[in-house]
């Protein structure tokens, strides 16, 4: 027999699932972004002065190849995120 302290205990598991995934999708996103950072300063200055986080991103994905084995990998996360976005 379910009771409502079973169901006040499911919910509260459920939420603190979502809560966990969450949080650790988010440090992976903010490990790549702080991986990309200084690279990004280097490979792409212009952009960096713009402010634009769009133009970084995109002179990024053009020189992916010369990222490092982290911001390679969330370069390729965006690039995937910006081609599932785009208007058909």
């Amino acid at each position: 027999m379910i009771t409502t302290l079973h169901l006040r205990a499911i919910g509260y598991a459920t939420l603190l699932a979502f809560a966990g995934n969450f949080g650790i999708a988010q440090a992976a996103e903010d490990l790549g972004k702080k991986a990309c950072a200084q690279e990004a300063k280097k490979l792409c200055a212009n952009e960096m002065r713009t402010f634009s986080r769009k133009k970084v991103e995109a002179c990024m994905i053009t020189k992916i190849d010369q990222t490092s084995p982290v911001c390679h990998a969330a370069m390729l996360r965006i690039k995937a995120e910006r081609e599932t976005i785009k208007p058909k």
